[in-house]
């Protein structure tokens, strides 16, 4: 099950990257990473960087991709954000966006893709 989910997941982030770059994203890096958490995409568009958790869900079944993102994920985002621009030495603005990837569980192609810019709880 872990494989599919792998699979699911870096398709969907795969398709949120190419939405990223259709939009004028330019992207920094994807999968950063470090013991103490990850964020799927670090963009950067108008002198801002934008930290990007990727949701993909396959087909309609058991709810959005914005209800899997909860408060602690938020503040897990934001913390790696934090470590991100501390260790790039960025000092300017930021902020946090969700994309949420539908898959057809057929195909595995995207049929709907959804950006939320700016996600606070």
């Amino acid at each position: 099950m872990k494989q599919v989910n792998k699979k699911t997941g870096n398709k969907g982030e795969c398709v949120a990257v190419e939405k990223l770059l259709e939009e004028g994203y330019e992207i920094l890096t994807r999968n950063y990473r470090n013991k103490w958490g990850e964020i799927d995409v670090v963009a950067k568009r108008d002198e801002r960087i934008v930290f990007v958790e990727v949701k993909t869900k396959m087909g309609e079944d058991y709810g959005e991709p914005w209800e899997m993102i909860n408060k602690h994920k938020l503040k897990q985002v934001e913390n790696m954000g934090y470590l991100w621009c501390e260790e790039m030495e960025w000092k300017g603005l930021c902020r946090i966006d969700v994309v949420g990837v539908w898959l057809d569980r057929v195909s595995g192609e995207a049929t709907r893709i959804e950006h939320w810019e700016d996600v606070q709880m």
